[in-house]
C-alpha cells in the first residue's frame, strides 16, 4: 500500500509541480503586466478627456451659437437702400448666406429653401427671409440680376455689406468662408435668428423638408429647444465615450498580449 501510494504521489507531482508554476506563472504576469498597462492605461484616459474638451471647443467657435446674438451691421439691398438688421426685429428671420456667382452651392441652397417653405406650414407674414451675400464685389446691380435670374420670392431680401460689415455678420453666426480663387468655399447652412435677432436654431446641407422648417420657426419663436441648447455638450459627452471605448478596448488588448507573452515565457522556463 505504501509503494502505491508513494508511486501515486511521484506520478501526481509533476502535475502539481506544472499546475503550481503555471499560477505562479500568471500571477507574476499578472504583477507585471498592470504596471506596464496602467502606464498606458492612465495618460490615454487623461489624452482622450483633454482631446474631447479641446475638439468641443473648437467646434463651438467655428459653429452657430445657441443664443448669442447677431452682429448688428448695416447692409445694402439691390434698390441701392442701405438698411440696418435691426428693422428685422421682432420677427423671427431665416439667413442664408450666399453668393451671387455661385453657380452650385447656392444655388441648391437657395432652391431648397423656397421648396421647404412652400411646404412648410408657417405663415410667410410671421417672419422674415434674408439672403445675405458674403461677396463684397456684389453691387445693387448684382443682387438685382440675382433676384431675377433665380426668381427670388418678393417678400425676400436680398442683400450684402461692406467687408467689415460681411466680417462680423458671419463671425457672429459662426460661418466661415475660404477664398478659392475667384470663388468662395463655404458651408451650406440656413440660420433661424429669434426676434430679437440671436441664434435659435440651423440646419447643415440640404437634406431638410418643410418640416424641419417648421420646427426650426417654431424655435425661433419661442418654443423650446433642450436639446439644441445643450447640443455641444451632448456632442462633447458622446465624443468622450467613444474615446473611452476605445481606449477600453485597447487596454484588454495590451493586457492579453502581456498575459501571452509572459504566459510564453513561463512555458519556456
Amino acid at each position: 500500500m505504501r509503494l502505491q501510494s508513494r508511486k501515486r504521489s511521484e506520478a501526481i507531482s509533476p502535475v502539481r509541480r506544472r499546475i503550481h508554476r503555471t499560477i505562479h506563472g500568471r500571477l507574476a504576469a499578472q504583477q507585471i503586466g498592470d504596471p506596464v498597462v496602467m502606464k498606458f492605461f492612465l495618460p490615454v484616459i487623461f489624452a482622450a478627456f483633454f482631446s474631447t474638451n479641446c475638439f468641443a471647443a473648437i467646434i463651438g467657435d467655428v459653429s452657430p451659437q445657441h443664443g448669442r446674438p447677431v452682429a448688428q451691421i448695416n447692409w445694402i439691398d439691390e434698390t441701392g437702400r442701405i438698411r440696418e438688421l435691426s428693422e428685422l426685429v421682432g420677427f423671427p428671420v431665416v439667413l442664408l448666406p450666399i453668393y451671387t456667382r455661385c453657380q452650385t452651392a447656392c444655388i441648391a441652397n437657395v432652391d431648397r429653401l423656397k421648396r421647404a417653405l412652400a411646404d412648410s406650414s408657417a405663415d410667410q407674414a410671421q417672419f422674415r427671409v434674408l439672403l445675405f451675400s458674403f461677396d463684397a464685389t456684389d453691387t445693387p446691380a448684382t443682387l438685382a440680376r440675382y433676384r431675377s435670374r433665380e426668381n427670388i420670392p418678393l417678400g425676400w431680401s436680398v442683400g450684402t455689406g461692406s467687408q467689415a460689415n460681411i466680417d462680423a455678420l458671419l463671425e457672429s453666426i459662426g460661418f466661415q468662408v475660404g477664398k478659392a480663387g475667384t470663388e468662395f468655399a463655404h458651408a451650406n447652412v440656413v440660420v433661424f435668428l429669434d426676434a430679437n435677432l440671436r441664434i435659435a436654431k440651423w440646419i447643415y446641407g440640404t437634406d431638410y423638408s418643410g418640416r424641419d422648417v417648421d420646427v426650426a420657426l417654431k424655435i425661433a419663436a419661442g418654443e423650446s429647444d433642450w436639446i439644441g441648447q445643450h447640443s455641444e455638450w451632448l456632442y462633447a459627452l458622446l465624443l468622450f465615450a467613444g474615446s473611452l471605448l476605445c481606449v477600453a478596448l485597447a487596454y484588454y488588448v495590451l493586457q492579453l498580449s502581456v498575459l501571452r507573452r509572459r504566459r510564453g515565457e513561463v512555458a519556456a522556463n
